[in-house]
């Protein structure tokens, strides 16, 4: 599911920009309507991949080498692979098993790939991006939960 060539920057990564994190992220928004935004060149956001709320699929809308824009820090997205959750931060029935599951796979293989260490300090949430202003995935998100999941993968 191809994000608009418009709303991300192509790149050579990992040579061109280090890969050191994992953004977790919320999309406030359902699964559909995350993946027609990031084809809409006039929206200029986009992160690497989409998970589904129900089953936990996982839609690819950047190819990693690229950097995709969606941490609102220029520094962070060059050096991060972004995953979107479908949901919003404050309903956590959106949270569902299959989702932490397939999300928590998808991260260890990424941190796996990159020397990225299975840690808190590098799998991290949109929130804890230096300047931004968003609050995802927010206090409904198990974040004990994940990062085992991510180390048992």
């Amino acid at each position: 599911m191809p994000a608009s060539t418009s709303n991300y920057t192509a790149s050579n990564r990992p040579s061109s920009y280090p890969i050191d994190y994992v953004i977790i992220h919320v999309t406030q928004e359902t699964f559909a309507d995350t993946l027609a935004i990031f084809k809409n060149p006039a929206k200029k956001v986009s992160a690497h991949y989409v998970v589904r709320s129900a089953d936990g699929h996982i839609a690819q809308c950047v190819r990693e080498r690229n950097v995709g824009w969606h941490a609102g820090n220029w520094s962070y997205n060059t050096r991060s692979i972004g995953i979107e959750h479908e949901g919003w931060v404050d309903q956590p029935e959106y949270f569902t098993d299959e989702m932490y599951e397939k999300s928590a796979a998808l991260t260890a293989a990424i941190c796996k790939k990159y020397g990225i260490p299975k840690t808190r300090e590098h799998i991290i949430g949109h929130v804890e991006v230096p300047g931004t202003d968003h609050t995802d995935p927010g206090r409904y998100w198990d974040w004990s939960r994940y990062i085992r999941l991510v180390n048992f993968a």
